[in-house]
């Protein structure tokens, strides 16, 4: 008697923009705790040292300096590991558009970590401040009274993040299609629009915006305009580009 054998399952099969993600995203999280690690040392070993009356009397978190490194991080690492990845991507058969939707989800997703990262880092040193005695209220010119305000700085921080690495995927992209040289000179068109994003987000909106700007819900639509800005041009870069 015969048995009927039931048909083998094929596995599903991975979709190319998974593949380049999941890879992508690997890469960032390895480069991101080891960078999120020495932001933490180095805010550790600064407030030791500040530990004193000066401390007390300029009321600005250490842990906030850490915004810039982390924007300029984010930036440099969508550069190299766009630049890195994409020649093996085109190799194996997958396609640009692909390599660009990976890229532009794994830089979304990594902004939202570095800005859990940030507020997380800060509400730890708002205990450890307001256990030693010290009041930690200015946080890169804007201010941080209670855990209430960490949402409100949440949505900044990603906003700074993600217009950090989508401006590196600009300039990774610029380096590909243009040489050492010209993707250098991409730079001075390419990093304005960062210090803009930067500015506004700041607590006075950069002292220069008109009353009617002056909203934060505003500020933050302005800064989002310029991620997506920025992602308009990796996608029309993405067009032309050989490999």
């Amino acid at each position: 008697m015969s048995t009927v054998q039931a048909p083998r399952r094929t596995p599903a099969r991975k979709s190319q923009t998974r593949r380049a993600g999941e890879w992508l995203l690997w890469s960032h999280l390895y480069m991101a705790a080891w960078f999120w690690g020495v932001v933490l040392v180095l805010a550790v070993g600064t407030s030791a040292l500040l530990s004193n009356d000066r401390f007390d009397q300029s009321g600005t978190s250490t842990i906030a300096f850490g915004v810039q490194a982390g924007m300029w991080f984010s930036f440099a690492m969508a550069i190299a590991l766009s630049l890195r990845q994409l020649e093996a991507h085109v190799a194996a058969g997958m396609t640009r558009r692909s390599f660009f939707r990976a890229n532009v989800a794994v830089s979304s997703l990594m902004a939202v970590v570095y800005a859990l990262v940030m507020v997380l880092l800060l509400w730890v040193e708002s205990l450890v401040a307001r256990a030693a005695g010290w009041e930690v209220r200015r946080v890169s010119q804007m201010m941080y009274d209670s855990v209430a305000d960490l949402p409100g700085l949440f949505v900044v921080y990603l906003l700074v993040f993600l217009v950090g690495a989508c401006a590196g995927l600009v300039v990774g992209m610029a380096y590909q299609r243009l040489g050492g040289v010209w993707g250098t000179v991409a730079l001075l068109p390419a990093i304005p629009p960062v210090f803009f994003a930067v500015d506004i987000l700041s607590e006075d909106g950069g002292g220069w915006l008109p009353d009617a700007l002056d909203p934060n819900p505003v500020r933050m639509l302005l800064a989002l305009v310029v991620a997506v800005g920025y992602v308009v041009v990796y996608r029309a870069q993405m067009r032309g580009v050989t490999v």
